[in-house]
């Protein structure tokens, strides 16, 4: 390939050597089935312990689950995946600004998942994005395409009221509510939005997680500490041999939550459950919820965390943002002590969450579970 990523605007008619999996390691497409009762949690209830027991059925039988009225508005959703695909649609030459095959940049436009050290490729490119905290990570956002962020000249500001934990902007249009940020002036963009919105959604649901494990809701919120939020646009191109090779392998998510937006066109998303993967289709207004390692860590191997993959399409494009809530690097993970009172003893060693990360980025994506090796 002439090119570093594969949004080159080059349409290829056969699948580059470098992407072709061996072919005992090919997704099997056609054995594939769809997920008939992907469990689909309504946020808007006003039962919370039926919610609470809908969470623990479906983090103890799944790993995953799909969130309806998420509180995340239709608005913000629409306006970041526009974002999404206009920054793929960008020039070569001003996407490749952005790129590094550098794990540790905190912004970087990248492809595949590990360039330097797999063997074979993934499908996909990715602009990887830190997102908290935003006064921190905004000014190095890409600036195009221009609704990404606004140029620090263009910055809107307006007049801030204080009340409880919410800072209320007042615009002459309109009124914008951002959540649990210290007092001062704050850009408002598409992004950001989104990204204050999702982590208030990720906040919600570690508690209800907590709450359905038996604990105190704000109990995985206290051990994970000040959470990272990353965030990870994905874009995967049409490939001319979707059968032979993945847009991403099977993987579990090193962090603690991954709140997934699926791309309402495309299929590409399938989990594993009882040994077969299935196709989790899509589903309008919807966030799928992913438990990660650490979560799988914090409940004593009760919740799992699920194996997941994305494979790619022959004909068309697929989009998704994945963003994923991570522990405090120094976080100290270690099963929750009424969790492992049962006999079983604690399932899992204590380690930090820098410990696991590092671990994590120095393997190959689908080798076997990085928990694995924290066990006791």
């Amino acid at each position: 390939m002439d090119t570093k990523v594969l949004s080159s605007g080059i349409r290829y008619s056969n699948l580059p050597e470098s992407y072709v999996r061996p072919e005992s390691e090919r997704p099997r497409l056609s054995e594939v089935s769809e997920c008939e009762d992907v469990p689909v949690i309504d946020l808007g209830c006003e039962d919370r312990t039926h919610i609470i027991q809908q969470i623990c059925r479906a983090c103890m039988q799944y790993g995953f689950f799909q969130v309806i009225n998420h509180g995340v508005s239709k608005e913000t959703v629409e306006k970041m995946l526009q974002v999404a695909h206009d920054f793929f649609e960008l020039p070569l030459e001003e996407k490749l600004k952005l790129y590094s095959d550098d794990p540790s940049k905190t912004m970087r436009l990248s492809t595949s998942f590990n360039v330097n050290k797999e063997k074979v490729h993934n499908w996909r490119d990715y602009l990887r994005l830190h997102c908290h905290p935003l006064h921190k990570y905004v000014p190095e956002w890409p600036s195009n395409p221009p609704p990404f962020k606004l140029p620090s000249s263009k910055r809107i500001f307006g007049i801030i009221i204080f009340l409880s934990a919410s800072a209320y902007f007042f615009f002459p249009s309109s009124i914008v509510v951002i959540h649990r940020f210290r007092k001062g002036l704050f850009m408002v963009d598409i992004v950001s939005n989104y990204c204050v919105e999702v982590r208030e959604l990720g906040y919600r649901l570690q508690e209800l997680i907590s709450e359905s494990l038996g604990l105190e809701k704000d109990y995985i919120k206290n051990v994970l500490g000040e959470q990272g939020q990353h965030m990870a646009v994905n874009y995967y191109p049409p490939c001319p041999e979707p059968e032979l090779t993945y847009g991403l392998p099977g993987h579990t998510d090193p962090n603690a939550l991954t709140i997934l937006l699926q791309d309402l066109q495309v299929a590409g998303l399938q989990v594993l459950k009882d040994g077969k993967w299935l196709a989790v289709n899509p589903q309008p207004d919807a966030f799928v919820i992913n438990i990660g390692d650490q979560l799988q860590a914090l409940s004593n191997g009760r919740y799992k965390s699920v194996w997941h993959r994305a494979v790619v399409n022959a004909n068309k494009e697929r989009m998704s943002v994945a963003s994923f809530l991570c522990p405090f690097d120094r976080a100290l993970i270690s099963p929750a002590k009424p969790l492992t009172e049962d006999g079983c003893g604690a399932v899992y060693r204590d380690f930090t969450y820098a410990e696991y990360y590092s671990k994590f980025w120095s393997r190959n994506l689908d080798q076997e579970h990085c928990l694995e090796l924290f066990k006791n």
